[in-house]
């Protein structure tokens, strides 16, 4: 292959990004540091307000999220090319058939129940609910039945 380039990465010119390093001694937090690894801190802080975040940079979503992975997929797939397929499988059922407690409708006239329970207040959703990808949360037999293209 003489005469060809090797590949590169090309940014985009708006593209910005950030890390957070933390340290640890003895299970405990000693540091946390930030780098700017592209773009201009201004103008990271001042996206994540137009996001509608506090400014600053958080990492608690990203460790609850690869935990929640962790312990669902990784504990149960046996060999790495079953791997691939279980993240697939439980992608599907993590945006189609699982409620999630943070995405919640306010119902307009709380629903009574039996004997001493509080009302229900709140309809749990799942993100594709949420997102308007479908009108109601699908049962495993729904999304495993689902005819590909």
């Amino acid at each position: 292959m003489e005469g060809e380039s090797k590949p590169s990465w090309m940014m985009l010119s708006d593209f910005v990004y950030a890390q957070v390093i933390k340290t640890q001694r003895r299970f405990r937090l000693v540091s946390v540091e930030t780098r700017f690894v592209w773009g201009l801190p201004a103008e990271y802080f001042s996206r994540l307000k137009a996001a509608g975040l506090s400014g600053r940079i958080n990492t608690s979503f990203v460790e609850r999220a690869n935990l929640t992975i962790r312990q669902s997929v990784w504990s149960t797939a046996q060999f790495s090319t079953e791997l691939s397929e279980h993240v697939f499988w439980w992608l599907a059922y993590y945006h189609f058939a699982r409620n999630h407690e943070s995405l919640r409708m306010k119902l307009s006239q709380p629903v009574h129940r039996k004997g001493r329970q509080q009302p229900t207040r709140y309809r749990k959703m799942t993100p594709a609910v949420a997102a308007g990808l479908a009108r109601q949360r699908w049962s495993v037999l729904e999304w495993i039945s689902y005819p590909l293209l």
